[in-house]
């Protein structure tokens, strides 16, 4: 793919995920997936836990488990080509002791009638914007590929300037930098033309491709600077010796904001107040912790993540300075729940601009990575 110089101030990337025990908890699940109409068993279904390493699939009888498992709070997801994906959210009673559960897929509903396809050169093009939003725009990115991408096809409404992507499969992500093999379950995905927005919505496999120790260099140059880095610098209370600033925005005037220097100015002090984590961490009764903000944070990273010079010498970003980067988190809810993993209870609950909203699924790890 070539370079795309397109701006991304508006682009979500939603992966979502559901949290509702404390992270690395030992469960054993066992279960069986069938057909909703015919009770037939369903065999080779994938089964993952998203955004994560641990997966594994049924047999003939359509059975699978996870014993002892030391999971990573997020969705239990069970994809099969000629089904709907099923988005299991456990409880933490479900999770409790060893329990097998029933799963009944549902037959794929055809995609809708009323859409265009495109020609082959608008095709081209299309695909181009997919590859941009959904793999993103990093040296990941460039060097990651679609494995099936001639599965993906593209409808539009007659008159209008949005199109759609539909997926029959799961998308098989080979990203060589990293080391994984994602298979990405696409939900939804949007791009209008005329505005340059655009959301997806998908669920992520990750496979090892080899060793650890090969990969563990570029994992971790993705890893340091990252949201998810921030994430778990948060609730672990480590955010300045990690090299993190925390600010809440009092003003909207910071769009005048002198970028060229690494640390707030004088003149700002009336704009940005410094936070510190004990500030944006709220802890229940039961050791659960969700973030709540004020107002919009202004996260400043004071050294300079791996991804930034790709970024810089490929397209405009905003939130890089001369050494670090900043991002501006904007809560769409009252709180969002995180648990000790850095795992977000619903990714759709925090927007992004400026730096981390470049992260794409090519450049972001897998919530069960922990850098060596």
């Amino acid at each position: 793919m070539g370079t795309l110089r397109i701006n991304l101030l508006h682009y979500k990337l939603v992966i979502l995920l559901f949290f509702y025990t404390p992270a690395y908890t030992q469960i054993t699940l066992i279960g069986k997936v069938v057909d909703a109409i015919t009770d037939i068993p369903v065999t080779n279904a994938s089964i993952y836990f998203n955004n994560t390493t641990i997966a594994t699939k049924t047999n003939l009888q359509g059975e699978f488990n996870f014993t002892a498992l030391n999971f990573i709070t997020s969705a239990l997801l069970i994809s099969s080509s000629r089904y709907e994906l099923l988005v299991f959210k456990p409880t933490a009673v479900q999770l409790k002791g060893t329990r097998k559960f029933v799963f009944k897929l549902q037959a794929k509903e055809p995609p809708p009638q009323d859409k265009i396809p495109p020609t082959v050169p608008l095709r081209k093009r299309w695909l181009e914007i997919f590859y941009s939003t959904v793999l993103g725009i990093s040296a990941e990115a460039a060097k990651s590929t679609i494995l099936n991408d001639t599965s993906i096809y593209f409808l539009s409404a007659s008159g209008s300037n949005i199109f759609f992507a539909y997926a029959d499969e799961p998308l098989v992500i080979n990203n060589p930098m990293l080391g994984y093999k994602i298979s990405f379950d696409l939900v939804e995905f949007w791009y209008d033309d005329a505005t340059g927005k655009s959301d997806f919505v998908g669920y992520c496999r990750y496979e090892e491709t080899g060793a650890n120790k090969k990969y563990e260099k570029n994992r971790k140059r993705s890893y340091y600077g990252s949201s998810l880095h921030f994430y778990r610098s948060l609730v672990t209370h480590q955010l300045q010796q990690q090299g993190f600033g925390t600010f809440l925005v009092k003003t909207d005037s910071v769009k005048g904001r002198d970028k060229t220097t690494t640390t707030l100015q004088e003149d700002d002090l009336d704009a940005f107040v410094p936070v510190t984590a004990q500030q944006l961490l709220y802890i229940d009764s039961s050791n659960n912790f969700s973030i709540r903000l004020a107002s919009r944070l202004l996260v400043q990273y004071y050294q300079n993540p791996y991804g930034k010079a790709y970024l810089s010498q490929n397209i405009y970003v905003q939130g890089v300075l001369p050494t670090g980067v900043e991002s501006y988190l904007s809560l769409n809810t009252s709180s969002v729940a995180i648990n000790n993993a850095g795992a977000l209870s619903d990714a759709a609950a925090i927007s992004y601009t400026g730096y981390w909203n470049y992260e794409r699924i090519a450049n972001i790890l897998p919530y069960d990575y922990q850098p060596e």
